[in-house]
């Protein structure tokens, strides 16, 4: 997961202060003559009728970018950031860059839209106190399945059977099952490559279930005893040849 602890510092900054309708605050926390007042004011009016107060959200470090410029004008440090924030009614995306040079430093620029892209709150490793027995299950039973793909890889690699190359391929492939609400159900079967089985659910309501089984790599067990056969059966014809 993304972190900066500063940007998040200024990100909750600018929350509190557009949770107070504070214009005077965040025009203090910009960069020293990056704008004018007449600028700002024209600008943060745009911004403050998207924002509705909350005094409660979640917010996620979506990404993040950092320049550095040394010069004989002067050396800069510009660190420009992405934020998915979550309100009870609202989801927004807040843009937002914190620039430090020769001049002083404070916020460059903030951009806020309205929308923002769900949540996980549970279903991965990485929501571990969150998931439930069953979002468990389906991610043990992703991490056996790609552990029997690695045992049959190290099986072919050892062995080489007859297209051994074509087998690697092979066993890639997961026969999957998609079914997914947000909010519309969408209903999908088919052939991947490297998709991995979870239940994930987001904090809008929606949820994603990917139930993947690794076919390839069942049918290369299943064929595996006549492979192995054939190559012995090649490998004696081709002694016996004078």
């Amino acid at each position: 997961m993304l972190k900066n602890e500063q940007m998040d510092r200024e990100v909750e900054r600018l929350i509190a202060a557009l949770n107070e309708d504070d214009a005077d605050r965040i025009y203090q926390s910009l960069h020293p003559g990056i704008v004018t007042r007449e600028e700002f004011d024209e600008s943060y009016e745009t911004i403050r009728k998207i924002w509705e107060k909350s005094y409660i959200h979640t917010k996620k470090l979506n990404a993040i970018n950092t320049q550095k410029a040394l010069g004989n004008t002067g050396n800069s440090h510009l660190c420009e950031a992405q934020y998915y924030v979550y309100t009870p009614d609202k989801f927004y995306t807040i843009n937002i860059s914190y620039l430090s040079d020769d001049n002083g430093e404070g916020v460059g620029g903030v951009y806020l839209k309205e929308g923002a892209e769900p949540m996980q709150i549970s279903g991965s490793f990485t929501t571990a106190s969150e998931n439930s027995v069953l979002q468990w299950a389906i991610l043990i039973h992703a991490a056996l399945s790609y552990l029997l793909i690695i045992i049959t890889i190290v099986d072919i690699l050892r062995n080489r059977p007859r297209l051994f190359g074509l087998w690697l391929v092979v066993v890639l492939a997961f026969f999957s099952f998609l079914l997914q609400r947000a909010p519309n159900t969408y209903v999908s079967l088919g052939v991947n490559w490297f998709i991995m089985s979870s239940f994930k659910i987001y904090n809008n309501g929606s949820w994603v279930l990917i139930f993947a089984i690794p076919a390839g790599a069942v049918f290369y067990w299943c064929q595996r005893r006549r492979l192995l056969d054939r190559k012995s059966e090649q490998s004696n014809d081709s002694k016996k040849v004078p």
